[in-house]
């Protein structure tokens, strides 16, 4: 499911086969060149390992050939030690790696004698046949019976005890090798002889000469037929350095002795610059390229140790190929997906401005049919003010009409000044504008709110404007009917404010002639049933003569005919006079009433003042069934504020605003049966916007209500004294 969501993703899943075909050949071009230069390199150095093999074989057939060169002067009969030693001293600088050239004599024991005088007459005094001794090395007599091969001569000789007259039978495993060569009639090969020199790698090699002494010149019968042997010792390690080096191998190159005893076995070596020579031991188990050769029947090998590469020289042109081949992989996939990705994106995009042509069509249609049941019109004009497009004209014109025409050849004079007027500002700086506009077309009043936009073109020059226009002559008529009608209201409540305002006195007049009649009345009834009805008379007119106060201070009020007179007012005073007037209702209410003393001076209207707070003391006795008032003043900074408490109902914080209103009530207030008309609080509202004095209000439902009138403070005599009870429980 995955590689299925990838492969539509990022396009066709040829793209990813494709890839992966080119990873595959390109890792099996990369293996098969690897091995191929891995063989060629195994070939090299098979090659140089045979080489060097060669090259060695021809420094033996060399030393062969010297041998058989020798041999050739024994072609006349037997040779005297000067001949011998003149024969072989042209030939020593040839050899660099030659050590010593020797006649071995082959005598049986009756003959030992005579080859001791021989020698002896030809320079060697001290000449004596000897046989090395087993144990201690040291000189011994030579044994009677067997064939015995003597040194005649050695040149040059090497000292030790590889003296002319040693028999070389009786050293260690030669007599064998002696008798073979003498035997077969070939070459054969032993170790260094015991000269005392350390070459301990040197390498002896026999040739059995025939014929020397009468003898037949051919091995027909054996050994005894050998008239004695050319021996050539030879230092291999200076052979091997001289091949070696001449022929420098891609590793470490050593020569091995195969018939010698294992620890023996290594004759020389050239490891690779900057690599240690290694011995015989670890030699074993590397990887190596191996070579025999055969010299004088032993077994001699060639060993060639590659030294170990990161990357064979062959192996770099591989691994850069795999490289090469995998980024041109990458490089196709990377182009194809990116081709995939573009016609899909293509496609895609096909698709989009289809659907989007889809839903310009749609939106152009809902559009049109907005326009046509909407009192909106458009229009477009070139520089002129010609028009050149109209949608939906809001006048009794068609739209065609509209097509090459100006204001002035459509709409009266005015009309038309008054559009050129409004547009052609918006063509000059190309700044649009919004504006209502009032033209008479067709006999037709059309009041539009006309919003006209520069028209740009591709180069940002402006080349018309564009225009939409609104129809708003129905809310123009509806607002202005509205204002007609809010104005003639206005007129009416300034005529019923000025008529208030005039007739206040003739209106308190017959109230407090009534007043008095009750006065009079209560004083002369004497009966309590007829006192009882004259008692609630007195409560009517009270409560009558009240809302006749405060309608006729609201409309002093509103029409402005209040006007305060700021003085220097002692709150003490107006505390104690509210006291005394409030206190007897308090006490009829059952409420406790109580006072704080305070000696301040304000700035205020004293009877404006007094009004306001006896309006809030009014207002908390109204409305407080149980538990107390509480009227006192404190200090806020620079201003004095004071403060009237009550434990009444409370007021709910949404209508602590609406309590200022005319003829409000709050919820608490509709259930009382006082009679108010709640014109108290807006009366304190207005008063205190004369005055400039600030009125606040805190409540909690179910706790009651706290008002506070603030002003600014002159003197402060004592404010916040201990609370002073006027009047107790009734």
């Amino acid at each position: 499911m995955v590689f299925g969501a990838v492969h539509r993703r990022n396009g066709s899943p040829a793209i990813l086969l494709l890839a992966a075909a080119g990873v595959v050949l390109s890792v099996a071009v990369f293996v098969l060149l690897r091995e191929a230069s891995r063989d060629a390199d195994r070939a090299l150095l098979e090659r140089q390992v045979v080489q060097l093999q060669q090259a060695l074989v021809d420094r033996f057939d060399r030393q062969a050939l010297l041998l058989h060169a020798l041999r050739g002067l024994f072609a006349g009969g037997a040779m005297t030690r000067s001949d011998f030693a003149a024969a072989v001293a042209p030939m020593r600088p040839l050899f660099p790696e030659l050590v010593a050239v020797g006649w071995v004599r082959h005598v049986v024991a009756r003959d030992v004698a005579m080859v001791e005088r021989d020698a002896r007459a030809q320079g060697y005094r001290d000449f004596e046949a000897h046989a090395r001794g087993k144990e201690s090395g040291l000189a011994e007599v030579l044994p009677d019976g067997g064939d015995h091969f003597i040194v005649s001569y050695l040149e040059p000789r090497v000292g030790g005890e590889a003296e002319p007259g040693l028999d070389l039978a009786s050293l260690d495993g030669r007599r064998a090798v002696l008798e073979e060569a003498c035997a077969a009639g070939r070459i054969t090969a032993t170790g260094a002889l015991p000269t005392g020199t350390g070459e301990a790698h040197n390498v002896v090699l026999y040739m059995p000469v025939y014929g020397v002494f009468g003898e037949p010149d051919h091995p027909s019968v054996g050994c005894a037929t050998a008239g004695g042997l050319l021996m050539v010792e030879f230092c291999v390690g200076r052979l091997a350095e001289e091949v070696f080096g001449a022929r420098p191998g891609r590793g470490d190159v050593y020569l091995l002795d195969t018939a010698a005893p294992a620890g023996r076995r290594l004759l020389a070596g050239r490891p690779a610059p900057g690599a240690p020579m290694r011995d015989e031991a670890e030699l074993v188990g590397l990887y190596r390229f191996v070579e025999g050769l055969e010299v004088g029947g032993r077994r001699w090998e060639v060993v060639l140790v590659p030294q170990p590469a990161l990357l064979a020289p062959g192996e770099i042109g591989a691994y850069g190929l795999l490289v090469v081949g995998l980024m041109l992989t990458g490089l196709l996939t990377v182009y194809l997906r990116r081709e995939a990705r573009a016609k899909a994106l293509l496609h895609t995009e096909a698709r989009a401005r289809a659907a989007m042509a889809r839903m310009l069509r749609d939106s152009e249609e809902r559009f049109r049919l907005a326009l046509r049941h909407s009192r909106v019109s458009l229009f477009s004009q070139d520089c002129d003010l010609r028009y050149v497009w109209v949608y939906n004209p809001q006048v009794p014109i068609p739209a065609e009409r509209f097509i090459g025409k100006t204001h002035g050849d459509l709409f009266d004079s005015h009309a038309a000044a008054v559009l050129d007027a409004l547009k052609r500002p918006v063509v000059e700086t190309g700044v649009g504008t919004r504006q209502e506009v009032r033209v008479t077309m067709a006999g037709r009043t059309l009041v539009a709110d006309l919003v006209v936009e520069p028209l740009r073109d591709e180069t940002g020059t402006v080349c018309g404007i564009i225009c939409a226009e609104i129809d708003v002559t129905e809310s123009t008529q509806i607002k202005e009917a509205l204002a007609d009608a809010h104005a003639e209201a206005e007129r009416a409540n300034q005529a019923k404010t000025r008529f208030l305002a005039a007739a206040s006195h003739d209106l308190r007049q017959p109230f407090q002639a009534m007043s008095l009649f009750h006065h009079i009345l209560m004083a002369r009834l004497h009966e309590p049933k007829q006192l009882e009805v004259a008692t609630k008379l007195g409560e009517a007119l009270s409560a009558g003569n009240a809302l006749l106060n405060a309608l006729l201070d609201t409309s002093a009020l509103e029409a402005g005919n209040v006007k305060p007179r700021i003085d220097d007012v002692a709150v003490g005073d107006i505390v104690e006079r509210l006291a005394t007037e409030m206190a007897d209702q308090a006490a009829g209410k059952g409420l406790c009433f109580r006072t704080v003393g305070c000696a301040a001076i304000v700035r205020s209207d004293p009877v404006l003042l007094e009004r306001m707070v006896r309006n809030l003391l009014v207002n908390a006795l109204r409305y407080t069934k149980a538990g107390g008032i509480l009227l006192g003043c404190r200090r806020r900074g620079a201003a004095l504020s004071i403060e009237v408490w009550d434990t009444g109902p409370g007021i709910p914080d949404d209508q602590l605003q609406r309590i200022f209103e005319d003829f409000y009530r709050c919820d608490a207030s509709r259930n009382d049966d006082s009679g108010g008309l709640g014109l108290g609080l807006s009366i304190v509202r207005r008063t205190a916007q004369i005055l400039n004095h600030r009125v606040t209000v805190r409540s909690r439902v179910g706790h009651g209500t706290v008002f506070a009138i603030s002003m600014p403070l002159i003197a402060d005599g004592g404010v916040g004294e201990a609370p002073r009870t006027v009047s107790v429980r009734a």
